[in-house]
Protein backbone atom coordinates (compact mmCIF):
# COMPACT_ATOMS: atom_id res chain seq x y z
CA UNK A 1 0.00 0.00 0.00
CA UNK A 2 2.69 2.66 0.94
CA UNK A 3 4.31 1.41 -2.58
CA UNK A 4 1.19 2.45 -4.28
CA UNK A 5 1.13 5.61 -2.50
CA UNK A 6 4.92 6.95 -2.78
CA UNK A 7 4.21 5.87 -7.10
CA UNK A 8 1.23 7.90 -6.98
CA UNK A 9 2.62 10.80 -5.32
CA UNK A 10 5.42 10.83 -7.61
CA UNK A 11 3.29 10.52 -10.46
CA UNK A 12 1.21 13.10 -9.36
CA UNK A 13 4.81 15.62 -8.84
CA UNK A 14 5.41 14.85 -12.81
CA UNK A 15 2.35 16.09 -14.14
CA UNK A 16 2.55 19.16 -12.11
CA UNK A 17 5.60 19.79 -13.10
CA UNK A 18 5.25 19.11 -16.66
CA UNK A 19 2.30 21.06 -16.68
CA UNK A 20 3.81 24.42 -15.64
CA UNK A 21 6.42 24.01 -17.74
CA UNK A 22 4.23 24.14 -20.62
CA UNK A 23 2.29 26.78 -19.45
CA UNK A 24 5.73 28.70 -18.73
CA UNK A 25 6.94 28.11 -22.34
CA UNK A 26 3.43 29.36 -24.10
CA UNK A 27 3.60 32.08 -21.73
CA UNK A 28 7.08 32.85 -22.93
CA UNK A 29 6.62 32.69 -26.68
CA UNK A 30 3.34 35.24 -26.17
CA UNK A 31 5.09 37.93 -24.33
CA UNK A 32 8.42 37.42 -25.47
CA UNK A 33 8.88 39.82 -28.67
CA UNK A 34 11.83 38.64 -30.04
CA UNK A 35 9.92 35.26 -30.59
CA UNK A 36 7.14 36.82 -32.48
CA UNK A 37 9.50 38.69 -34.64
CA UNK A 38 11.40 35.70 -35.57
CA UNK A 39 7.81 34.02 -36.13
CA UNK A 40 6.81 36.94 -38.26
CA UNK A 41 9.97 37.50 -40.00
CA UNK A 42 9.48 33.90 -41.16
CA UNK A 43 5.92 34.18 -42.82
CA UNK A 44 7.08 38.17 -43.75
CA UNK A 45 7.34 36.66 -47.86
CA UNK A 46 6.95 34.20 -49.40
CA UNK A 47 10.27 34.19 -51.55
CA UNK A 48 13.01 32.25 -50.22
CA UNK A 49 16.00 33.63 -52.95
CA UNK A 50 15.46 36.68 -55.71
CA UNK A 51 15.35 35.56 -59.03
CA UNK A 52 18.06 34.85 -61.57
CA UNK A 53 18.58 34.57 -64.67
CA UNK A 54 19.94 31.49 -67.24
CA UNK A 55 20.38 29.80 -70.43
CA UNK A 56 19.53 33.47 -72.05
CA UNK A 57 19.92 31.82 -75.46
CA UNK A 58 17.84 31.36 -78.78
CA UNK A 59 15.38 34.23 -78.30
CA UNK A 60 14.67 33.71 -74.73
CA UNK A 61 15.66 33.45 -71.12
CA UNK A 62 14.84 31.21 -67.92
CA UNK A 63 14.11 32.68 -64.66
CA UNK A 64 14.21 30.88 -61.80
CA UNK A 65 13.05 31.70 -57.90
CA UNK A 66 12.60 29.43 -54.71
CA UNK A 67 9.78 29.97 -52.15
CA UNK A 68 9.53 29.13 -48.31
CA UNK A 69 6.51 26.92 -49.04
CA UNK A 70 4.50 25.37 -51.84
CA UNK A 71 3.03 27.89 -54.06
CA UNK A 72 1.72 28.49 -57.61
CA UNK A 73 4.31 31.22 -59.33
CA UNK A 74 4.45 32.69 -62.50
CA UNK A 75 6.28 35.65 -64.45
CA UNK A 76 5.08 39.12 -65.65
CA UNK A 77 7.26 41.19 -68.04
CA UNK A 78 7.70 43.58 -71.00
CA UNK A 79 9.18 46.55 -72.79
CA UNK A 80 8.69 48.59 -70.48
CA UNK A 81 7.91 49.15 -66.36
CA UNK A 82 4.29 48.36 -67.11
CA UNK A 83 5.44 45.03 -67.65
CA UNK A 84 1.78 43.81 -69.61
CA UNK A 85 2.69 40.13 -70.48
CA UNK A 86 2.77 37.30 -68.21
CA UNK A 87 4.09 33.72 -68.14
CA UNK A 88 4.42 30.48 -66.51
CA UNK A 89 5.29 26.89 -66.90
CA UNK A 90 2.74 24.48 -67.72
CA UNK A 91 3.29 20.72 -68.78
CA UNK A 92 0.69 18.86 -70.87
CA UNK A 93 -1.63 21.65 -70.18
CA UNK A 94 -1.40 21.51 -66.18
CA UNK A 95 -0.10 24.21 -64.47
CA UNK A 96 3.48 23.71 -62.80
CA UNK A 97 2.05 24.24 -59.02
CA UNK A 98 2.53 23.61 -55.42
CA UNK A 99 6.46 23.76 -55.75
CA UNK A 100 9.14 25.27 -53.73
CA UNK A 101 11.54 25.77 -56.91
CA UNK A 102 9.66 27.90 -59.95
CA UNK A 103 11.55 27.99 -63.16
CA UNK A 104 9.50 29.94 -66.28
CA UNK A 105 10.99 30.13 -69.79
CA UNK A 106 9.95 33.08 -71.57
CA UNK A 107 10.18 32.57 -75.01
CA UNK A 108 10.32 34.55 -78.54
CA UNK A 109 12.23 37.59 -77.29
CA UNK A 110 13.56 39.91 -79.15
CA UNK A 111 17.93 39.31 -79.40
CA UNK A 112 19.66 42.51 -78.38
CA UNK A 113 15.81 43.41 -76.39
CA UNK A 114 15.58 45.16 -73.05
CA UNK A 115 13.10 43.81 -71.11
CA UNK A 116 11.89 44.17 -67.47
CA UNK A 117 10.06 41.44 -64.98
CA UNK A 118 9.01 40.77 -61.86
CA UNK A 119 8.49 37.09 -60.41
CA UNK A 120 4.92 36.72 -58.06
CA UNK A 121 3.75 33.59 -56.45
CA UNK A 122 0.54 32.64 -54.42
CA UNK A 123 0.95 30.09 -51.76
CA UNK A 124 -0.98 27.00 -52.05
CA UNK A 125 -3.37 26.62 -49.23
CA UNK A 126 -5.19 23.47 -50.90
CA UNK A 127 -4.45 21.23 -53.69
CA UNK A 128 -7.33 18.36 -53.66
CA UNK A 129 -8.91 16.86 -56.66
CA UNK A 130 -11.88 19.12 -56.81
CA UNK A 131 -10.98 22.07 -54.23
CA UNK A 132 -8.15 24.82 -55.08
CA UNK A 133 -6.92 27.67 -52.26
CA UNK A 134 -4.81 30.03 -52.82
CA UNK A 135 -2.98 32.78 -49.97
CA UNK A 136 -2.69 36.47 -51.39
CA UNK A 137 -0.32 36.91 -54.35
CA UNK A 138 3.43 38.35 -53.62
CA UNK A 139 5.53 40.48 -56.27
CA UNK A 140 8.87 41.10 -56.50
CA UNK A 141 10.47 44.55 -57.41
CA UNK A 142 11.01 44.81 -61.17
CA UNK A 143 14.23 43.53 -62.06
CA UNK A 144 15.72 44.05 -66.18
CA UNK A 145 17.81 42.02 -68.64
CA UNK A 146 19.22 42.62 -72.02
CA UNK A 147 19.19 39.69 -74.31
CA UNK A 148 22.80 38.95 -76.80
CA UNK A 149 22.61 40.43 -80.12
CA UNK A 150 24.61 38.17 -82.89
CA UNK A 151 25.00 41.43 -84.63
CA UNK A 152 27.23 43.05 -81.55
CA UNK A 153 31.05 42.23 -81.52
CA UNK A 154 31.29 43.60 -78.05
CA UNK A 155 30.59 42.12 -74.44
CA UNK A 156 32.18 41.72 -70.91
CA UNK A 157 31.91 38.36 -69.00
CA UNK A 158 33.46 37.22 -65.49
CA UNK A 159 34.28 33.79 -64.97
CA UNK A 160 34.85 32.14 -62.14
CA UNK A 161 35.93 28.44 -61.18
CA UNK A 162 37.00 25.97 -57.82
CA UNK A 163 35.06 28.31 -55.34
CA UNK A 164 34.12 24.80 -53.16
CA UNK A 165 31.38 26.82 -51.60
CA UNK A 166 34.04 28.78 -49.74
CA UNK A 167 31.70 32.43 -49.48
CA UNK A 168 35.01 34.82 -48.26
CA UNK A 169 36.57 33.87 -52.07
CA UNK A 170 33.90 34.86 -53.63
CA UNK A 171 33.60 37.90 -51.95
CA UNK A 172 37.17 38.81 -52.07
CA UNK A 173 36.97 37.63 -55.92
CA UNK A 174 33.90 40.28 -56.01
CA UNK A 175 36.21 42.66 -54.61
CA UNK A 176 38.82 42.05 -57.13
CA UNK A 177 36.73 43.32 -60.30
CA UNK A 178 35.46 46.52 -58.53
CA UNK A 179 33.11 48.57 -60.85
CA UNK A 180 33.77 46.12 -63.84
CA UNK A 181 30.18 46.21 -66.20
CA UNK A 182 30.02 43.12 -67.27
CA UNK A 183 26.78 41.05 -69.15
CA UNK A 184 27.05 37.57 -67.87
CA UNK A 185 29.05 35.15 -65.95
CA UNK A 186 30.08 32.05 -66.42
CA UNK A 187 31.28 29.30 -63.51
CA UNK A 188 33.20 26.36 -64.52
CA UNK A 189 33.04 24.12 -62.37
CA UNK A 190 33.66 22.96 -58.49
CA UNK A 191 31.86 26.19 -57.21
CA UNK A 192 28.86 24.02 -55.76
CA UNK A 193 30.99 21.47 -54.91
CA UNK A 194 29.45 17.90 -53.48
CA UNK A 195 26.17 18.84 -52.57
CA UNK A 196 24.61 16.76 -50.05
CA UNK A 197 21.46 18.13 -50.19
CA UNK A 198 18.72 20.54 -51.53
CA UNK A 199 19.37 22.86 -48.92
CA UNK A 200 22.93 23.22 -49.45
CA UNK A 201 23.02 23.45 -52.97
CA UNK A 202 20.71 26.72 -53.06
CA UNK A 203 22.20 28.54 -50.22
CA UNK A 204 25.10 28.79 -52.06
CA UNK A 205 23.85 28.92 -55.49
CA UNK A 206 21.94 31.86 -53.69
CA UNK A 207 24.91 33.53 -52.43
CA UNK A 208 26.79 33.73 -55.82
CA UNK A 209 23.83 34.76 -57.53
CA UNK A 210 23.23 37.60 -55.22
CA UNK A 211 26.67 38.98 -55.54
CA UNK A 212 26.61 39.11 -59.50
CA UNK A 213 23.30 40.40 -59.37
CA UNK A 214 21.77 37.44 -61.29
CA UNK A 215 18.45 39.03 -61.08
CA UNK A 216 19.69 40.87 -64.04
CA UNK A 217 22.91 39.49 -65.32
CA UNK A 218 22.39 36.03 -66.47
CA UNK A 219 24.36 33.17 -65.36
CA UNK A 220 25.97 29.97 -66.87
CA UNK A 221 27.02 27.05 -64.42
CA UNK A 222 29.00 24.14 -65.88
CA UNK A 223 29.57 20.69 -64.08
CA UNK A 224 33.20 20.29 -62.49
CA UNK A 225 34.32 16.53 -61.00
CA UNK A 226 32.93 18.45 -57.96
CA UNK A 227 29.38 18.92 -58.95
CA UNK A 228 28.85 15.42 -59.95
CA UNK A 229 29.63 14.20 -56.28
CA UNK A 230 27.50 13.79 -53.43
CA UNK A 231 24.00 12.66 -52.91
CA UNK A 232 21.99 16.20 -54.55
CA UNK A 233 24.69 15.98 -56.97
CA UNK A 234 21.87 14.65 -59.96
CA UNK A 235 19.20 17.69 -58.26
CA UNK A 236 21.37 19.75 -59.79
CA UNK A 237 20.39 19.19 -63.18
CA UNK A 238 16.63 20.39 -61.80
CA UNK A 239 18.31 23.77 -60.53
CA UNK A 240 20.57 24.25 -63.25
CA UNK A 241 18.76 25.16 -67.02
CA UNK A 242 21.17 23.93 -69.62
CA UNK A 243 21.84 25.64 -72.91
CA UNK A 244 19.75 23.00 -74.90
CA UNK A 245 19.24 20.85 -72.25
CA UNK A 246 22.89 18.89 -72.57
CA UNK A 247 25.61 19.63 -69.76
CA UNK A 248 27.49 20.36 -73.25
CA UNK A 249 26.67 23.03 -75.73
CA UNK A 250 28.06 25.75 -77.92
CA UNK A 251 26.16 29.02 -78.77
CA UNK A 252 27.02 32.89 -79.55
CA UNK A 253 27.59 35.98 -77.75
CA UNK A 254 27.46 39.04 -80.60
CA UNK A 255 29.86 37.62 -83.37
CA UNK A 256 31.83 35.53 -80.58
CA UNK A 257 30.99 31.87 -80.57
CA UNK A 258 31.24 30.04 -77.33
CA UNK A 259 31.48 25.81 -76.70
CA UNK A 260 30.78 24.66 -72.86
CA UNK A 261 32.02 21.26 -72.69
CA UNK A 262 32.01 18.59 -69.82
CA UNK A 263 34.85 16.02 -69.23
CA UNK A 264 33.04 14.27 -66.52
CA UNK A 265 34.66 13.41 -63.26
CA UNK A 266 38.84 12.69 -62.85
CA UNK A 267 38.95 9.23 -62.35
CA UNK A 268 37.64 6.32 -64.25
CA UNK A 269 33.90 4.96 -64.16
CA UNK A 270 35.71 1.90 -62.59
CA UNK A 271 36.76 3.20 -59.67
CA UNK A 272 35.18 2.27 -56.66
CA UNK A 273 34.47 5.34 -54.80
CA UNK A 274 30.91 5.82 -57.63
CA UNK A 275 29.96 2.65 -56.59
CA UNK A 276 28.94 1.80 -60.34
CA UNK A 277 27.05 5.02 -61.14
CA UNK A 278 28.71 6.73 -63.32
CA UNK A 279 29.03 6.34 -66.97
CA UNK A 280 31.08 9.75 -68.21
CA UNK A 281 32.45 7.32 -71.13
CA UNK A 282 29.47 7.23 -72.80
CA UNK A 283 29.35 11.55 -72.12
CA UNK A 284 32.51 12.27 -73.55
CA UNK A 285 31.97 9.90 -76.86
CA UNK A 286 28.94 11.92 -77.31
CA UNK A 287 30.96 15.26 -77.17
CA UNK A 288 33.00 13.34 -79.79
CA UNK A 289 30.31 13.78 -82.22
CA UNK A 290 29.03 16.76 -81.25
CA UNK A 291 32.75 18.56 -81.50
CA UNK A 292 33.12 17.35 -84.91
CA UNK A 293 29.68 18.82 -85.88
CA UNK A 294 30.13 22.14 -84.28
CA UNK A 295 33.48 22.75 -85.38
CA UNK A 296 32.34 21.97 -89.19
CA UNK A 297 29.20 24.45 -88.65
CA UNK A 298 29.11 27.60 -90.56
CA UNK A 299 27.96 29.41 -87.16
CA UNK A 300 31.90 28.39 -85.73
CA UNK A 301 33.31 29.38 -89.00
CA UNK A 302 31.96 32.67 -89.20
CA UNK A 303 32.95 33.22 -85.62
CA UNK A 304 34.95 36.03 -85.07
CA UNK A 305 36.63 34.52 -82.14
CA UNK A 306 36.01 31.05 -80.66
CA UNK A 307 36.10 30.34 -76.91
CA UNK A 308 36.27 26.80 -75.62
CA UNK A 309 35.25 26.17 -71.85
CA UNK A 310 35.45 23.14 -69.77
CA UNK A 311 36.81 22.29 -66.18
CA UNK A 312 39.49 19.86 -66.39
CA UNK A 313 42.73 21.04 -69.21
CA UNK A 314 42.83 18.82 -71.95
CA UNK A 315 46.36 20.23 -71.49
CA UNK A 316 48.52 21.67 -68.52
CA UNK A 317 48.02 18.56 -66.62
CA UNK A 318 50.63 15.66 -64.61
CA UNK A 319 51.54 13.28 -66.58
CA UNK A 320 49.62 10.90 -64.39
CA UNK A 321 46.71 12.59 -64.68
CA UNK A 322 43.69 10.62 -66.46
CA UNK A 323 42.97 12.89 -69.34
CA UNK A 324 40.62 10.78 -71.71
CA UNK A 325 39.02 14.08 -73.39
CA UNK A 326 42.69 15.02 -74.46
CA UNK A 327 42.70 11.95 -76.56
CA UNK A 328 39.24 11.74 -77.62
CA UNK A 329 38.77 15.69 -78.21
CA UNK A 330 42.61 17.01 -78.90
CA UNK A 331 43.13 16.24 -82.82
CA UNK A 332 39.33 17.77 -83.29
CA UNK A 333 40.30 21.25 -81.03
CA UNK A 334 43.94 21.34 -82.66
CA UNK A 335 42.43 21.68 -86.33
CA UNK A 336 39.30 24.43 -85.38
CA UNK A 337 41.06 27.15 -84.55
CA UNK A 338 39.80 27.92 -81.32
CA UNK A 339 40.81 31.15 -80.12
CA UNK A 340 41.33 30.65 -76.10
CA UNK A 341 40.66 27.66 -73.75
CA UNK A 342 39.42 28.83 -70.15
CA UNK A 343 39.84 26.03 -67.85
CA UNK A 344 40.24 25.36 -63.69
CA UNK A 345 40.47 22.28 -61.71
CA UNK A 346 44.12 22.06 -60.84
CA UNK A 347 43.96 25.01 -58.19
CA UNK A 348 47.18 26.77 -59.60
CA UNK A 349 46.79 29.78 -62.20
CA UNK A 350 48.43 28.99 -65.14
CA UNK A 351 48.92 30.44 -68.94
CA UNK A 352 50.03 27.97 -71.78
CA UNK A 353 50.84 29.29 -74.95
CA UNK A 354 50.40 27.87 -78.36
CA UNK A 355 52.63 24.65 -79.07
CA UNK A 356 53.90 24.49 -75.37
CA UNK A 357 52.03 21.26 -74.11
CA UNK A 358 50.79 20.00 -77.26
CA UNK A 359 48.18 22.66 -77.41
CA UNK A 360 47.44 24.30 -80.77
CA UNK A 361 45.67 27.16 -78.54
CA UNK A 362 46.45 28.95 -75.66
CA UNK A 363 45.03 27.31 -72.53
CA UNK A 364 44.63 29.53 -69.21
CA UNK A 365 44.00 27.94 -66.36
CA UNK A 366 42.84 29.24 -63.02
CA UNK A 367 43.50 29.09 -59.66
CA UNK A 368 42.01 27.52 -56.38
CA UNK A 369 39.67 28.51 -53.59
CA UNK A 370 42.79 29.45 -50.72
CA UNK A 371 43.81 33.42 -50.29
CA UNK A 372 46.49 34.05 -52.73
CA UNK A 373 45.65 31.43 -55.32
CA UNK A 374 42.11 32.25 -55.99
CA UNK A 375 41.81 33.92 -59.53
CA UNK A 376 38.77 35.83 -61.51
CA UNK A 377 38.88 36.09 -65.03
CA UNK A 378 37.82 38.98 -66.98
CA UNK A 379 37.07 38.18 -70.97
CA UNK A 380 36.32 41.26 -72.73
CA UNK A 381 35.64 41.91 -76.54
CA UNK A 382 35.76 45.14 -78.23
CA UNK A 383 35.79 44.95 -81.89
CA UNK A 384 38.02 42.55 -83.58
CA UNK A 385 40.18 42.03 -80.15
CA UNK A 386 39.22 39.52 -77.23
CA UNK A 387 40.69 40.13 -74.15
CA UNK A 388 41.13 38.10 -70.97
CA UNK A 389 42.11 39.53 -67.61
CA UNK A 390 43.41 37.31 -65.23
CA UNK A 391 43.44 38.54 -61.63
CA UNK A 392 43.90 37.40 -57.79
CA UNK A 393 41.67 37.69 -55.00
CA UNK A 394 43.69 40.73 -54.00
CA UNK A 395 43.02 42.42 -57.18
CA UNK A 396 46.71 42.14 -59.02
CA UNK A 397 46.96 41.07 -62.25
CA UNK A 398 48.55 37.97 -62.99
CA UNK A 399 48.04 37.80 -66.56
CA UNK A 400 46.78 40.05 -69.84
CA UNK A 401 46.20 38.71 -73.07
CA UNK A 402 45.26 39.43 -76.40
CA UNK A 403 43.64 37.25 -79.12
Amino acid sequence: MRIFKHHTLRLMLLIFFSTQLVVTAVATSATNPASQESNAQAEETIFRTTPFLQNPIGGGITISWFTNVPSHGWVEFGEDKSLGQQDETRIGGQAVANVKHHKVRLKDLTPGGTYYYRICSRKILAYGPYNKKFGDVEKSEIFTFTLPDESSKDFTAIVFNDLHKRKKTMENLMGAIGETNYDFVIYNGDCIDDPKDEDSAIKFMTYCNEQVNAQEKPVFYLRGNHEIRGAYSVGLNDILDYVGGLTYSAFNWGDTRFVFADCGEDKPDSHPVYGGLNSFEQLRNDQVEFLKKETKSKAWKKASKRVLVHHIPLYGMSDKAYQPCTELWGDILNQSKVSVAINGHTHRYAYHEVETKGNAYPVVIGGGYKAGEATVMILQKKGKTLQLKVLNDQGKVLGSFEY
